[in-house]
């Protein structure tokens, strides 16, 4: 009976370590891949200094939540586009993604991580992640800014486009989830 149990236990750690060591996510990458209602992403920066780090990580998810939102935004540009049938130019509509990631990207500039884990690396330098969110008030203060430049129109000054704000944080919260949906797969 002994027999059994040793070569059973030999056999479970021999199964184990031939399936390699299990990796698990970072909690601030974690938390940014969770469904949300607002939008999210996660940075890392590694220096010798720890507010190097913090920095250079905040910018990395800051980058990324600029460039996923204009993805998002675009895409509701010209989905509103083609749904309502008029011609944004191609010189419009590079215009419009040139305008959208700067202006989100000023509005995230105010933003403060909702996580952040610091780790001492055995060469002496630092890692830091961090997990970024667009709330609520800046995703309507985004609406406001791109509506005033003229995103929401077809380069003409006319509004073609009606879309107000609550419909807009509609379609970027459809935006997001598809966003979520491809990420995932």
């Amino acid at each position: 009976m002994a027999l059994i149990v040793a070569f059973a236990a030999n056999f479970c750690v021999a199964q184990n370590t031939s399936r390699g060591v299990k990796l698990e996510k970072e909690e601030c990458e974690e938390m940014a891949l969770q469904m949300n209602t607002n939008p999210r992403a996660s940075g890392s920066g590694t220096s010798s200094s720890e507010a190097i780090a913090f920095n250079t990580a905040k910018l990395q998810a800051r980058n990324e939540l600029a460039a996923q939102l204009a993805a998002e935004i675009s895409g509701i540009v010209k989905h509103h586009a083609e749904q309502y049938q008029f011609a944004h130019t191609t010189a419009s509509l590079e215009r419009d993604s040139m305008v959208i990631v700067q202006k989100v990207s000023q509005i995230l500039t105010k933003t403060v991580p909702i996580c952040k884990n610091t780790y001492q690396q055995p060469d002496g330098s630092v890692k830091v992640y961090v997990c970024m969110e667009m709330d609520l008030n800046n995703q309507r203060k985004a609406y406001k800014e791109l509506k005033e430049e003229g995103v929401f129109d077809n380069g003409t000054g006319k509004k073609d486009i009606d879309l107000n704000e609550a419909a807009f944080l509609i379609e970027l919260a459809k935006a997001r989830e598809e966003y979520n949906a491809k990420k995932e797969k």
